[in-house]
């Protein structure tokens, strides 16, 4: 566990910068994601890394627990939720 760790502390900042491969097919898993939410959903994200996809999917729930083992990659998240305003998550 303590080499995944370091492994992906070491990395966050590369994978933050890693464009999305397919965009449009990550478009449409995100909007097939959304049309199971509803205002009141509360969302978990396991190995959230640098966070966008809690943060993406924040405006449509009510809160978002995201979950990383590398804390390096948390901070990179929290960083770009408090750029977009995004309150309702929680990185841990």
């Amino acid at each position: 566990m303590i080499q995944s760790e370091k492994f992906w502390d070491k990395n966050a900042d590369l994978y933050s910068k890693s464009p999305v491969k397919n965009k449009v097919d990550d478009q449409k898993k995100m909007e097939v994601t959304r049309g199971y939410f509803q205002p009141h959903t509360k969302l978990f994200e396991f190995a959230c890394g640098t966070g966008s996809t809690a943060i993406s999917h924040a405006p449509y729930v009510d809160n978002v627990l995201a979950l990383d083992i590398s804390s390096n990659m948390l901070a990179i998240a929290k960083e770009k939720a408090d750029a977009v305003g995004v309150e309702n998550v929680s990185f841990q």
